[in-house]
């Protein structure tokens, strides 16, 4: 399978392919415990247009959830491309593939450290992946593999100029002080408190959130039901991404 052309044909140009052995001990063992048989992760994204950010937050939610949308139907079409072709894979679903560690919310597979390390860009003080041509508009995808591509058959990194000025986080703060309701810290971000989350989850309910979240039997009942809320949900606050000084590259 040619995974080159087949990003192609999506219209995908942010793509890379990351051997396991390479993340951080921390992230080897999400996605082993993902799916135990990981060699590498193909991770790929798209970017959001910084006009969205300028829309009316149901209008953005809407720009949003349709290309994470277009993401996972991606993602899924190559797990199962991959899988005809002998190549043990799973994609990183879309909704409430989340869990709880040291009190807080991470992604079953931290995606963005992923694509970090695959030279998609770097992490910035408010947590998001700082990409050299999109500063922290991007939205990402992936797909485990259970081996590596054949050596024939290599993916090529995605087009992204080399020559750009790298988005390394300048630590200037302005995430920080941005965020309306202090969710967003050095040492991350505690979702709860976030202006997007807190309407669903009031304060006196997260601790039955964190318990819910930590029960894994019930996040996987309560998958069905989590594209209708998400679909209802509105993005209410984006101030850690706008806020940034490489909103706009």
């Amino acid at each position: 399978m040619d995974l080159n052309a087949y990003f192609h044909d999506e219209g995908i140009e942010i793509f890379a392919e990351v051997e396991v052995p390479t993340l951080t001990e921390k992230d080897q063992a999400y996605v082993r415990d993902f799916f135990p048989p990981a060699q590498s992760v193909i991770v790929f994204g798209r970017e959001v247009p910084a006009s969205a950010y300028h829309s009316t937050p149901r209008e953005q939610t809407e720009v949003m959830l349709g290309i994470a949308e277009t993401l996972n139907d991606t993602a899924i079409r190559l797990a199962e491309l991959l899988r005809s072709d002998g190549i043990p894979a799973e994609h990183i679903p879309l909704y409430l593939p989340v869990r709880i560690e040291e009190g807080r919310v991470r992604g079953v597979v931290r995606l963005k450290h992923v694509a970090a390390a695959g030279g998609l860009g770097t992490i910035g003080m408010n947590t998001l992946l700082l990409h050299p041509v999109h500063g922290p508009r991007l939205l990402l995808s992936g797909v485990v593999m259970g081996k590596g591509l054949p050596a024939e058959s290599p993916i090529h990194p995605s087009e992204i100029s080399i020559e750009s000025p790298s988005p390394l986080c300048i630590h200037c703060g302005r995430c920080i002080k941005a965020c309306p309701a202090g969710a967003i810290s050095p040492d991350g971000v505690e979702v709860f408190r976030c202006r997007t989350i807190s309407p669903w989850v009031p304060g006196p309910f997260v601790p039955i959130a964190k318990w819910l979240i930590g029960r894994q039997m019930l996040l996987r009942c309560m998958a069905p039901i989590a594209p209708f809320i998400a679909k209802t949900a509105t993005i209410r606050c984006s101030r850690c991404v706008t806020e940034c000084p490489v909103f706009e590259v």
